[in-house]
Parts: C-alpha cells; structure tokens; sequence
C-alpha cells in the first residue's frame, strides 16, 4: 500500500526539490536579497562555511587598514615591518521551523485546494516575512521574535552604538534642527519641534560625513551593471562594469514623504531635475526612490517605526527594559518616530548553518503534514579589536531616528 500515498514522504528526491522551491520562491520574494553576496565587499557578508560541517559559531573577519609610512629612497623594510591586524566578530546561528497540517480528510473533500502544492508558496511566504524581518530588525539593532512558548534567536542581538545614532533632523527647508547636534534619545528628540526634525537631503549629506569620518571609515557599496551578466557564472559578475560605489540608505515611506515636501532649492526639484537614478542597471539601482549624495535611498516600509501613546509599552520605543517588558526611551505622546538606516560595505553578517529544507509525515494516518526549517543567524557588524574580544563601534550602519508626520 505504500505506492498510494499521494506524498513522497520517504522520497528525498521530492524533498529536495520541494525545498529548492520553496527557498528561491523565498528568496526572490525578499526585497534585501540584492544587498547579499559572498564578500567583505557586499553588504550583506554572505557565509555558507558551517553548511558543510558542524558547529553553530560562524566567525566573520575584517581587516584594518595598514597605518605606516613605509619607507623612502634606500630605506631598509628590515626591522621596519608593519604587523597586519585582522578584526573578528562572531554569529552564533539557531533554528527557526514552520508547519501546518490538514483537518483530516472530509476538509479535504469538501475542496479542491491542494494542501501540499498551495503550501509550497505560503510557506515560502512565510519564510521571505521571517527572514526579510529578521535582517531589518537587526539593521536596526533592534531583538528577536518571541512566538509562543519558544524563544527564536535567529538575531544575534546588538543595540546601535551610540557613535552611530543619529537622534534628529532638518526643518522643510534645509536647516538641521537642534543645531545640528544628536538630541541623544528618542525621547528628547520628540520633545523638540517637530518640524524642524524631519528626514531630508541635509541630513543624509550629514551623516554620510559622519560615516566618512569614521574610524574605520564606511566603506561604500561597489555597484555594477549586472544587464549582461551571466546568472551562471559568478565570475561575469565580478567583472561586470563599475557603475560606481554608493552608500544604501533605507528610509521609511513617511520619511520619504519629507524628502519630496522640501522646500527651496535644494528640494525635491531640484533633486528630480539632477539626481534621478540612472536606469535599471543593477537590482540596488531599481529598487531605489532617489540619489544622491553618493547616496542610493530605497523607500522602505519595513523600516521600523514607533508611536507614544503616553505609556512605556513596547511599540513606543525602540530601546527596551531587560525583561522585554517595556520601553525605557519613550516617544512623546502622539510623536512618531523611524529609524532610517544607513549602511556601507559588510555592513551585515549572514551565517547559513542548513539552508530551507522541506518534511513531510502523517498524523493520524491521514492527516498530511508539512514542515520547513532553516538554520542561520544575522548580526550587524561590530567587530573585536585585533587580538582581543573587546567590541568596538558598529562597523557600517548609521541609524537615523527622525520625526515622521503621519497622515491623517
């Protein structure tokens, strides 16, 4: 009687292929997946190493920049060598798992939904919304998801350091509020004006200088016009024309709205007549709303986003209490808040530990089962100093908490 079941459940064949299914459906439904690759180049630092062998402790490296003169006309390198210094960072990885199962046969009569073929594409979609989450939520040094009794981990978690906060803005026409100086928390920037702490063009030039001036510096993204490269050969894409390298921005939907409301000239038309993307050349270039200033600036609505409601609960703050229970950086009552990101090279750390795999059994007999689970952990990048497991200062992220008017 095994040849009747209409599932492949000891068919590893169809699990692969299911599995395969279900992890490109995922992936090309993830709006970030363009940010991915496999170097210290991409912005999303890609490691697929314990996908191969054991462990659960991915570590990922950076190198900082030789410091030293060298030497000049006839001058001895003997004696005079220069120590390279390599930065590490760890990303622990954790399980994150989904299923569902049919009411029994009679539902299953009752219609002509195909339990196992439709839930190849809602648990794809599933997956995109979980992984696509876990990556914002990190890139915004924000915590893991909590589903019912079991705790997910997925997010190696690490608040923004405070060097690479932003707490303001700018008013309509281009003038930085509070002087141009971090108001320090969500709390006293909402206790300013609102509409001089706004998202804007002066604000992005501001905080790209920043990024710049850091130590080490934000490196920006090598973007390249991928139209002719060959999906199948990784190399074609390595050597496919330089477009030019950008720093990625991500801003809210309302922070967006503040851009195109600017005022004078350095506003939204003159930004339309001299700053428009320059076709679709690569998938970071298609998804954008604008550049400028070396920038690319997505609109985003994941982007995360906090109301007061005159209360400390968790959907007012951005910075939480020990026990999850509550925010300790609450916005003013009626104040909104987003948190725009912006981001250079190896800005994240994604370590795959099992890729999207598809099981199938029984329950009940005949009640048909599907389950997905995936293994993996995501962490913004803070690298340890040479030699030592201190953590310095975020590598390259910049988040930018702004005041968003809402619509009515």
């Amino acid at each position: 009687m095994a040849n009747a079941t209409a599932f492949g459940t000891n068919d590893p064949r169809t699990q692969r292929k299911y599995s395969t299914d279900v992890f490109e459906y995922a992936l090309q439904n993830i709006a970030l997946t363009p940010l991915m690759g496999n170097t210290k180049d991409s912005l999303i630092h890609v490691n697929q190493e314990l996908t191969k062998q054991k462990g659960d402790v991915v570590i990922f490296e950076s190198k900082s920049p030789m410091s030293g003169a060298g030497q000049g006309d006839d001058g001895s390198t003997t004696g005079n060598e220069e120590s390279l210094k390599r930065r590490n960072m760890s990303v622990k990885v954790h399980e994150r798992s989904h299923s569902y199962v049919s009411n029994g046969a009679i539902s299953e009569q009752r219609t002509a939904t195909n339990i196992r073929e439709d839930g190849k594409a809602d648990l794809g979609s599933w997956f995109a919304e979980a992984m696509e989450n876990d990556l914002i939520t990190s890139m915004a040094g924000l915590y893991n998801e909590n589903a019912s009794s079991s705790a997910i981990e997925t997010i190696n978690e690490s608040y923004p350091t405070t060097n690479r906060i932003y707490y303001g803005g700018q008013s309509a026409a281009g003038t930085l509020g509070n002087s141009g100086a971090s108001y320090g928390t969500d709390a006293l920037l909402t206790a300013g004006t609102k509409t001089d702490n706004l998202f804007g063009t002066k604000l992005i030039e501001m905080i790209r200088r920043r990024a710049q001036a850091c130590s080490p510096r934000f490196r920006p993204v090598a973007i390249r016009d991928l139209s002719n490269a060959n999906p199948n050969d990784t190399r074609s894409y390595a050597n496919a024309p330089l477009v030019g390298k950008y720093f990625l921005v991500l801003a809210h939907p309302l922070q967006i709205k503040a851009v195109r409301e600017e005022s004078g000239t350095t506003g939204w038309a003159a930004m339309t007549a001299a700053a428009q993307v320059r076709g679709n050349l690569n998938p970071i270039f298609s998804g954008a709303a604008f550049l400028w200033d070396s920038c690319i600036v997505w609109e985003y609505d994941r982007i995360p986003i906090r109301t007061g409601a005159g209360g400390t609960t968790l959907a007012e703050g951005f910075l939480l209490n020990a026990g999850r229970t509550a925010t300790t950086d609450t916005c003013a009552t009626t104040r909104t808040v987003a948190r725009a990101l912006m981001m250079g090279a190896q800005a994240m750390a994604f370590a795959w530990a099992q890729r999207l795999k598809w099981w199938e059994d029984m329950v009940d007999c005949n009640k048909p089962k599907v389950k997905v689970d995936a293994i993996y952990g995501v962490k913004r990048t803070n690298f340890n100093e040479h030699g030592t497991e201190t953590a310095t200062s975020d590598e390259a992220i910049y988040c930018m908490d702004t005041e968003v008017v809402v619509d009515a």
